[in-house]
């Protein structure tokens, strides 16, 4: 007869590719989000979510030995997060609400099992792209122990019931005395840093550069009224230039929605100190035009990205967008993308790290 670490170890085995494959098909749940499309995203992820709580309901009443209590109980918080996601889409069809909630529940889920990636490969595989998974080296470096350095994910004041802090990844075997790339990365309207953080995390840890998400001092980003935002992010910027080595060449200022049209409206100023903007889902912010600031377009890299489909901010802004970018000298590069409503297209963070730096490279297998 099996013994309760048998059993437990079977359980946990039995749980976490489950946990991980729910995962994984969310992200495709949230790359075709669409309101006229719920049912169908519904049942798409009904099995997904049939396997994981058959398998939770086993593990949940077990007890864990104290030496992995910790990892049991980031486990069961992973599955239940990812449950709760699963339940936003299948039994609250139509919601928006709950849609939303439903995303923010999958990047909880992500946040419990992150520290798990240095004890169990296929967590550590889940969180790298895919075409990285079976990169021995890799995954050897992302475990090297390095109590010396400030790397991996790093938050200062950035608790969700907060607002203003940020979130930072270093990857974890980062050389820190060489200069890295620097992804800064705005959430949307409502939005929270450490929750969009997780849209950009599987590239920079697969392709070794420093990540920031930062969380907005109000609801929103200052897009109307007075400016609440780009002095807290400059100085977050500095700060991040104190502790690490930041290639001044290389910093990105993305976003996705409101957090789009805020890239523009703060990238688009003398003395930027963004090197390359790729606003997602947005608009090209009035004032903009309003108080003169288009000519610092001029030679500005950009990355202008917009679903067909989307809702929110209907495709035709993108065109006059990328009119009125081209018209300013702008170096622009437009990705309106077939079949996308006003969600985060993540497909398109490979195109566009290339882009913004060729030497991020997915690493060859070793």
């Amino acid at each position: 007869m099996p013994s309760e670490d048998d059993l437990l170890l079977d359980a946990i085995t039995d749980l976490a590719p489950k946990l991980l494959n729910t995962m994984e098909a969310f992200e495709q749940v949230q790359r075709n989000m669409h309101p006229s499309r719920l049912e169908t995203l519904a049942e798409f992820i009904v099995p997904f979510e049939r396997e994981l709580r058959d398998s939770f309901s086993t593990i949940e009443a077990m007890e864990f030995p104290e030496d992995i209590s910790a990892l049991g109980k980031r486990l069961i918080n992973g599955a239940t997060y990812s449950l709760r996601a699963c339940d936003g889409i299948t039994n609250r069809s139509g919601d928006n609400f709950a849609t939303m909630k439903a995303m923010r529940a999958q990047c909880r889920a992500q946040e419990f099992i992150y520290p798990l990636a240095s004890v169990m490969k296929p967590v550590s595989q889940y969180f790298l792209e895919p075409d990285a998974r079976e990169n021995k080296q890799l995954l050897d470096d992302l475990n090297q122990d390095r109590p010396e350095q400030q790397v991996g994910i790093l938050n200062a004041r950035n608790e969700r019931d907060s607002r203003g802090g940020f979130t930072l990844y270093v990857p974890e075997y980062l050389d820190t005395n060489e200069s890295a790339s620097l992804v800064i990365v705005l959430h949307g309207g409502t939005g929270h840093g450490a929750d969009f953080l997780w849209s950009w995390l599987r590239e920079a840890r697969t392709r070794g550069f420093i990540l920031m998400a930062p969380t907005s001092q109000q609801d929103t980003w200052s897009l109307m009224g007075e400016e609440h935002d780009l002095d807290p992010l400059l100085a977050t910027l500095d700060f991040v230039k104190q502790q690490c080595n930041v290639d001044e060449e290389h910093i990105l200022l993305t976003g996705m929605s409101d957090g789009a049209t805020y890239c523009l409206l703060a990238g688009l100023n003398k003395n930027s100190p963004f090197t390359h903007l790729a606003p997602f889902s947005g608009v090209l912010h009035p004032e903009i035009q309003m108080f003169g600031r288009m000519q610092y377009a001029r030679d500005r890299n950009i990355y202008l990205v917009h679903g067909t489909l989307d809702w929110m901010f209907p495709i035709e802004t993108a065109y006059m967008a990328q009119s009125e970018l081209l018209d300013a000298g702008a170096n622009l590069t437009f990705r309106a993308v077939e079949d996308l409503s006003h969600a985060y297209c993540r497909a398109e963070n490979p195109n566009l790290i290339t882009w913004f730096n060729p030497k991020l490279e997915v690493p060859k297998s070793g």
